[in-house]
C-alpha cells in the first residue's frame, strides 16, 4: 500500500504493468473521497539480500513471457 503524496491517506493499486524485467509501475487512487487523487510509482529491484539454494542441476531462470 502507498499512501496519497497529497493528503497522506491510503491508495490503492488500481493496475500496474513491467516495463522491464526489474522494474514495475503501478498506478494508484486515493482513497479519501475528497481527494481521489490518481498517481503513479516506480518499483525496482535494487539488490538480492539472499540467492535461492542451489541445487547442481540448477533451474534456469526464466525471462519475461517465457512459459515452462
Amino acid at each position: 500500500m502507498f499512501h496519497c503524496p497529497y493528503c497522506r491517506q491510503p491508495a490503492h493499486t488500481r493496475t500496474s504493468r513491467y516495463v522491464s524485467e526489474n522494474l514495475k509501475q503501478r498506478y494508484h487512487q486515493c482513497t479519501s473521497l475528497e481527494c481521489s487523487a490518481t498517481f503513479r510509482t516506480s518499483e525496482m529491484l535494487d539488490g538480492v539480500i539472499r540467492q535461492p539454494a542451489m541445487p547442481e542441476n540448477a533451474v534456469a531462470l526464466l525471462t519475461a513471457g517465457e512459459r515452462p
